[in-house]
């Protein structure tokens, strides 16, 4: 069959091939693109060099973003070695929400960048450093490898440069591409690296399988594709690639194709059956988190929705051609609307009256038809198409993030282009080294690997903290909730600081402009509701900070951390003289908590009224049902027994001070109000027996309020 194929071919005339059948191609065998020349030693040495200085900017930075799931707040990361097991039988998300979340549709498992992040925690500790100059060398890596099986698949002539070969070129237009810097800028991304990596490393594999036929190689692919998938399970997509390549690039049968293809289907397998063994149901599982930050499409009707999609996979190629501006955040909701029209009432979404969206499905639908057009010629015989080929690569690799079959989380995220922009990059070198003839070739070639290099090592600085990463988004995705949320956050960390003591209240107000507006993006949005609280209680505004850990906790009722940052606000609002705050706080906490912590709310707001409003009947109302909440609890007894002294009801108030004293004898301050009642009723010496014996377990107990 491959001799008939390699025969049709060959009897193609001129007229009858494609205008870009100039770049030879592999037959039965792969080319002598062999690392031992010194030229190729060269070009392997200057693509990782370049790979490297592209990112080399990015080693003095911290951790940023969702580093903190993945790594500094990741119990299992954080336990070095020792926590590699459980990275290895949980899901991605466990080791830092301590239980499954099913965040995203089919949950995270990609235990082999999590095991390199606790590898590198174990040995360094806590050190951004080393784990960027461990991305960074991954990544210059990446590079070395692409340029090898690029160079597999396109023959270089003798008589081209080194520099100036289609492989080169293909390599450096990706390297250097901007949309990658949140690959390579930040540490999380390592999973998208060693994905991209041990997927390259497959095909390098199965193409050496081709030239010299030995076992080792074809096992090797499929250790290679595991490794890629148990980094991060995107890289499924190579099973549509490599057949792809290998139609359009060999002329192998479909026989010896299966034979290729049957180590990457063993290892698909074999990673597939570990994920749902350790995710359970959730593994195989298309169900997700109702929530709109994991499920942006979730109040969309199907118009909008589809739309919408059109829409971003529209500006995913905006962003391949000229990747200006760039951001970390497309949430919603950016980039559909701005905060203004949002304000204004306008909807999150597009429909079909969005020019760009119609646009976008003619414009897939040219792409998706031409690279067809283009396979089913060459498996005719016909030359190998490079346009048609990049066009099916790009959208083989990108379908998996478009949002068309299941939600991935997000709008769209540039990270998402680390694979498709490969077919992008062909297509480009191709024209460039093809087709544009030397000098202008170069030309043009120079100016866009200098101006994406450009964009990518000042984009990078960006990704220097989260601070300085919302600082350069929040004013491109100002649709967004999130970055205007995560604003407010840095904002208020930087009102903390000592040193802005002077524009702390400046500062304040800003954070809280950026904490309103997104509540008023996405008025269910949890983070603003605790952080506005915060805001407030540093602005000592103590009854706008209870509304909003209010409204926290009307989402996190059970959350440990809201139901304390409430009582904290209660009990500075009575230092302030807050007390209509105080006691709003404290009934919401007495709903909310039971028993002994029920009888302590309760007992905090009879003293509220007593002491600071000295409205005895709401004192001793809550009082009561302190008790009736927790009998046990002396500080109860102890404050009715005041209420009733100031009562003058001195057998009532009796009553209660001696069942203080048997719960709680060693209590100065019930010793010394029983000391006080027994000399008002007359009894000195044995008043002044309890007053001895309190001044003995505090000395400063008497003459104290």
């Amino acid at each position: 069959m491959a001799r008939r194929e390699k025969q049709r071919y060959q009897k193609n005339t001129p007229a009858e091939t494609p205008i870009e059948s100039k770049v030879e191609l592999v037959e039965s065998s792969t080319p002598k693109a062999s690392i031992k020349s010194n030229s190729n030693r060269i070009a392997m040495a200057f693509i990782f060099v370049f790979g490297v200085a592209l990112y080399a900017n990015t080693i003095n930075f911290g951790f940023t973003l969702d580093d903190k799931l993945y790594i500094t707040a990741n119990e299992y990361t954080k336990k070095g070695f020792d926590g590699i097991a459980e990275i290895w039988t949980n899901d991605m998300m466990t080791g830092f929400f301590g239980k499954k979340k099913n965040l995203v549709e089919g949950g995270r498992y990609r235990p082999l960048a999590l095991t390199t992040h606790a590898i590198e925690w174990e040995i360094f500790g806590k050190n951004a450093r080393v784990a960027h100059f461990n991305n960074i060398i991954l990544y210059g890596l990446t590079g070395v490898i692409l340029l090898l099986v690029l160079q597999q698949i396109f023959k270089r002539e003798s008589r081209d440069r080194w520099w100036w070969t289609l492989p080169v070129i293909a390599t450096m237009l990706f390297l250097a591409h901007p949309t990658h810097t949140e690959v390579g800028a930040n540490v999380k991304s390592r999973d998208e690296i060693m994905s991209v990596l041990f997927a390259l490393l497959t095909m390098h594999s199965l193409f050496n399988y081709l030239k010299r036929e030995n076992a080792i190689s074809l096992v090797m692919s499929a250790v290679w594709f595991w490794l890629s998938l148990a980094s991060k399970e995107s890289s499924v997509t190579f099973l549509g690639v490599v057949p792809l390549t290998l139609i359009f690039f060999t002329n192998v049968s479909i026989k010896r194709g299966v034979v290729l293809m049957m180590p990457m289907i063993i290892a698909t397998g074999a990673y597939l059956a570990l994920r749902v063994w350790i995710l359970g149901e959730e593994g195989g599982s298309l169900e997700v988190a109702q929530e709109l930050m994991n499920k942006p499409y979730l109040n969309a009707t199907g118009d909008e929705r589809l739309a919408s999609i059109f829409f971003t996979m529209a500006l995913y190629l905006k962003l391949l051609v000229w990747p200006h501006p760039l951001t970390h955040d497309y949430y919603p909701f950016h980039p559909f609307a701005t905060y203004e029209e949002m304000a204004n009432g306008a909807s999150g979404y597009v429909g079909w009256n969005e020019p760009m969206a119609l646009i976008s499905v003619l414009i897939y639908l040219v792409i998706f038809g031409y690279g067809v057009f283009t396979l089913l010629q060459r498996i005719r015989g016909k030359a190998p198409s490079i346009l048609g080929y990049g066009a099916l690569f790009y959208l083989g690799t990108f379908i998996l993030f478009s949002n068309l079959f299941f939600d991935i989380g997000a709008f769209m995220n540039e990270r998402f282009l680390f694979i498709p922009s490969l077919g992008f990059t062909i297509i480009l070198a191709w024209l460039l080294v093809e087709k544009l003839g030397s000098k202008a070739g170069m030309i043009i070639a120079a100016v866009l690997i200098l101006g994406y290099s450009a964009k990518t090592i000042d984009r990078n600085g960006a990704w220097k903290s989260d601070k300085s990463l919302a600082m350069a988004d929040v004013g491109v995705s100002d649709g967004s909730a999130k970055v205007k949320m995560t604003m407010g956050s840095e904002l208020l960390d930087e009102a903390k600081e000592p040193k802005n003591a002077s524009r702390r209240q400046q500062i304040l107000k800003e954070a809280e402009k950026y904490e309103l507006q997104s509540l008023k993006i996405y008025p269910g949005y949890f983070p603003p509701l605790d952080i506005l609280g915060n805001i407030y209680f540093e602005m000592e505004n103590y009854a706008y900070s209870v509304h909003y850990f209010k409204g926290a906790l009307r989402k996190k009722p059970y959350d440990k951390r809201m139901r304390n940052n409430m009582e904290a606000v209660a009990n500075m609002a009575i230092k302030g003289k807050q007390h209509e705050a105080a006691i709003d706080a404290y009934l919401v906490l007495a709903k909310l908590y039971k028993g002994s912590e029920r009888s302590r709310m309760y007992s905090a707001l009879g003293e509220v009224y007593g002491k600071e409003l000295n409205d005895l009947p709401n004192a001793m109302k809550f009082l009561k049902k302190a008790r009736e909440a927790d009998g046990q609890n002396a500080g109860v007894y102890q404050k009715m027994g005041i209420v009733y002294a100031m009562t003058n009801q001195r057998d009532s108030a009796m009553v209660n001070f001696t069942k203080a004293y048997k719960l709680d004898p060693d209590n100065a301050r019930v010793l010394l109000n029983l000391g006080i009642l027994y000399k008002q009723l007359g009894q000195n010496d044995l008043g002044e027996e309890y007053m001895r014996r309190a001044q003995e377990i505090d000395p400063t107990v008497v003459g104290s309020k």
